[in-house]
């Protein structure tokens, strides 16, 4: 008998576990169904920010206004 209850917790643990994988999520908040942002580089420095955090000008990118004014040409 106590193998066959061994059987039944491994197989009661692995159901849970499943269900628990399944449903966390959507616990926990998950995905929003936004895309993730495009990645730009800064003009400056190199470095990759968000396109919407990115400062702009003459179709160049720049991680922040420091970096815009320091590129001014």
């Amino acid at each position: 008998m106590p193998i066959r209850t061994l059987l039944i917790l491994i197989a009661v643990a692995v159901v849970i576990l499943g269900v628990k994988r399944l449903f966390a999520p959507r616990l926990t908040g998950g995905r929003t169904g936004k895309e993730p942002a495009r990645m730009v580089q800064c003009a400056h420095c190199g470095m990759y920010v968000p396109e919407p955090e990115a400062c702009k000008r003459q179709g160049l990118y720049y991680c922040s206004p420091a970096h815009l004014d320091a590129d001014k040409s």
